[in-house]
């Protein structure tokens, strides 16, 4: 009598279900907006109800009307539009400056350690000191004009993205590299197929961290060293007292942060969606 062994055949994984629907959003982003904009809200109006009630001085503390009043205002007539160019003109060339050079000398830093050896003493002290400091001995230098403001730009800008880029190189997985030495790729491919993807969302998190030093080198160079600007619009207003024009200055400073800290996460998203699977 034979026996026969029944084989149960192996269950195949069953798919995975793709994650959407309205409650997806909501746990990935509706409740985060929610909140968001709910805090923005409820600040705006506590600001504006504390103004009208008389528990802040507007002399000093201005109100949310006030100040759209002033900025609506002042785009009408066309006041800001000079200014708002003028910084954009300092941000734009001093942040782009800090990028192109910045993100090589860190992928040459983060590379060779001859190159690291030499100039780490360097940007460690640069890291370290007041940028701002340098804003007198730049003037004396390069003049009171464009080239003082954007030079000042570029040095709090251009240290944190060499920082940043060397961080992201030592942090690329040396098994990569070595099995693309084996299959006798060379240099500058491994730069641009391997290390270079690798390092790019700490590149990204680099350029969005010197968006903030960036705007803050413009108003302190527009303060001392301009006639037009966010900054000297701000310092201008300040000493006549005119808080609603001081917090349109600074209204339009913290606006163009946002968006473009945005633009970057949405960049990062295109260039690397590799970083956000991971994450989640």
């Amino acid at each position: 009598m034979s026996q026969t062994t029944a084989t149960v055949p192996a269950k195949s994984p069953a798919p995975q279900r793709r994650r959407s629907g309205v409650a997806y959003w909501w746990r990935r982003s509706g409740l985060i907006t929610v909140l968001r904009f709910g805090g923005i809200t409820a600040f705006i109006a506590l600001w504006e109800i504390g103004a009208r009630a008389g528990w802040l001085d507007p002399l000093f503390a201005s109100s949310p009307a006030l100040i759209v009043e002033k900025l609506v205002q002042m785009v009408m007539d066309g006041s800001i539009w000079p200014h708002v160019i003028a910084s954009a003109q300092i941000a734009g060339l001093g942040f782009g400056l800090s990028v192109l050079v910045g993100v090589p000398m860190g992928l040459l830093m983060g590379r060779s350690e001859t190159i690291r050896a030499t100039l780490e003493p360097f940007t460690i002290a640069l890291n370290a000191s007041p940028q701002v400091a340098f804003l007198p001995l730049l003037i004396i230098w390069l003049g009171i004009g464009l080239t003082s403001k954007v030079a000042l730009v570029f040095l709090g800008s251009f240290i944190i993205m060499v920082i940043n880029t060397e961080a992201g190189v030592t942090q690329v997985d040396k098994r990569l590299v070595e099995t693309a030495h084996s299959f006798m790729a060379n240099e500058r491919q491994i730069m641009m197929k391997i290390i270079l993807p690798s390092a790019l969302p700490y590149i990204i998190a680099g350029m969005r961290l010197a968006v903030g030093r960036t705007l803050v080198m413009v108003v302190v160079a527009e303060i001392y060293a301009s006639t037009k600007g966010l900054g000297y619009l701000i310092f201008q207003a300040g000493g006549l007292y005119d808080t609603a024009q001081v917090f349109v200055g600074v209204f339009v400073l913290a606006t163009a942060g946002v968006l473009l800290n945005g633009l970057l996460r949405w960049a990062e998203k295109r260039l690397a969606p590799w970083q956000h699977l991971q994450n989640g």
